[in-house]
C-alpha cells in the first residue's frame, strides 16, 4: 500500500516520490507539452525579464532551469520541516504534495516568476518562522522583508506575500512599533536599490513601477483550456479538504507553536485563492505559493492517516488527477 510505505519505510517512499517526480516532469523535458502563454510572457517585472532573456537562446536550458528551481524549492519545504517540526516526524510527502499541487497542473510546468519566486516566500517563511519568542528578531525581519521585495521584482503579484508577511507577525508577536517599521521597510529596499541603478545609468526610474501596475491590474486570459483547471481541482478538493479537516481538528493538541504555524499556513492560502480568483493579473502560476501551505496541510494528515481503503484512495486522488491531466493534454 502506498500509504504504508509513504509512512513508514523512509527508501520506498523516496524511491516512488522521485518516479513520479521524474514523470511528471517528462513530457515538458522532452518537449512533447504544449506552451502556453501568460501575462507574464508580455508584461514581465524587470529582473524575470532579465533572466527569460538570458535563457531564451538555450531552450534546453530554460527547461532545467525550471526543474532545477522546483526542486530546490522542493528541498526547502524539506529543510523547513525539520528545522521547525512541522510534522510530527521527519517525511518525504511535503516534496510529494508540493508537486501534486502546483508543478502536476502541466500549464505552468515552465520558467515562470512564480516558480523563482518561491524560494523567495519560502526564505521569508524561514525567517519569519524562527522569530516567535526570540529576543532580537529585527534581523530575520529585515530578511524576510528583503526576500519579499525582491520577490516582487520578479512578479508582481507576489505583493500579496507581504499582506500575510504582516499577518505573520501578528500571529507570532505581539504589536511592535519598531518590528513593523523594520519589515514595511525592508519590502522597500530592493525597489529602492534598483531604482538608485537606473538613475546612476540614467534610465527610467519609475519603470519597474509601470510594469508592477501593469503586470498586477492589466486583465488577461491565458489561452489554458479550463477543463483542466476543473480537472485538475476536483481531483484536489476532495483529499485537501478531508486533510484541512483532520490536520485542524487534531491542532488542539499540539504545542501552540505548532497552531500558529499551521493558522499561518491557511492565511498563506487564502490569500493565494483570493488574489488568483480577485486580482487581474495573476493566473495559475500562483499555484506553485499555495501549495506550500497545501503540502504542509496534506502531509500532516496523511502522515498519521490510518491505514485503511479510504484513506488510501484520497492519497492516491491527485496522483490519478497528474495523469489524467497529462493525458488530456497530450492527446
Amino acid at each position: 500500500m502506498l500509504l504504508k510505505s509513504a509512512q513508514k519505510s523512509r527508501f520506498g517512499a523516496i524511491a516512488f516520490i522521485l518516479l513520479l517526480l521524474f514523470a511528471i516532469w517528462l513530457a515538458t523535458l522532452m518537449g512533447k507539452s504544449p506552451t502556453y502563454s501568460f501575462l507574464f510572457d508580455s508584461f514581465p517585472m524587470p529582473f524575470y525579464q532579465a533572466l527569460a532573456n538570458l535563457l531564451s537562446h538555450y531552450p534546453i536550458g530554460y527547461k532545467l532551469t525550471a526543474v532545477i528551481l522546483f526542486f530546490i524549492s522542493g528541498i526547502y519545504l524539506l529543510v523547513l520541516n525539520n528545522k521547525f517540526i512541522i510534522l510530527k516526524n521527519r517525511s518525504y510527502l511535503p516534496i510529494l504534495f508540493y508537486a501534486l499541487c502546483a508543478a502536476a497542473f502541466l500549464p505552468i510546468q515552465r520558467l515562470n516568476p512564480a516558480l523563482v519566486s518561491v524560494f523567495l516566500v519560502l526564505l521569508s517563511i524561514d525567517h519569519l518562522f524562527v522569530i516567535y519568542q526570540k529576543n532580537a528578531p529585527l534581523d530575520n525581519l529585515f530578511r524576510a522583508g528583503l526576500a519579499i521585495g525582491l520577490a516582487t521584482l520578479f512578479y508582481a503579484p507576489a505583493v500579496s506575500i507581504a499582506v500575510w508577511a504582516l499577518l505573520t507577525l501578528l500571529v507570532l508577536r505581539p504589536f511592535n512599533v519598531r518590528e513593523w517599521f523594520v519589515l514595511l521597510f525592508a519590502f522597500i529596499v530592493p525597489w529602492l536599490i534598483y531604482m538608485l541603478v537606473l538613475f546612476i545609468i540614467n534610465d527610467d526610474i519609475l519603470k519597474p513601477y509601470y510594469a508592477f501596475v501593469t503586470s498586477l491590474f492589466t486583465e488577461s486570459e491565458p489561452a489554458v483550456d479550463d477543463k483542466l483547471f476543473w480537472i485538475f481541482g476536483s481531483f484536489l478538493a476532495i483529499p485537501f479538504g478531508v486533510s484541512l479537516i483532520g490536520t485542524y481538528q487534531k491542532l488542539a493538541f499540539q504545542k501552540i507553536i505548532i497552531r500558529r504555524y499551521y493558522s499561518i499556513f491557511l492565511y498563506l492560502f487564502l490569500i493565494g485563492v483570493v488574489s488568483f480568483f480577485l486580482v487581474p493579473g495573476v493566473s495559475y502560476e500562483i499555484f506553485y505559493f499555495t501549495a506550500i501551505p497545501s503540502a504542509f496541510i496534506m502531509s500532516s494528515y496523511f502522515a498519521d492517516a490510518k491505514q485503511n481503503f479510504w484513506n488510501e484512495l484520497l492519497l492516491w486522488l491527485p496522483i490519478i488527477g497528474a495523469i489524467v491531466v497529462q493525458v488530456v493534454m497530450l492527446i
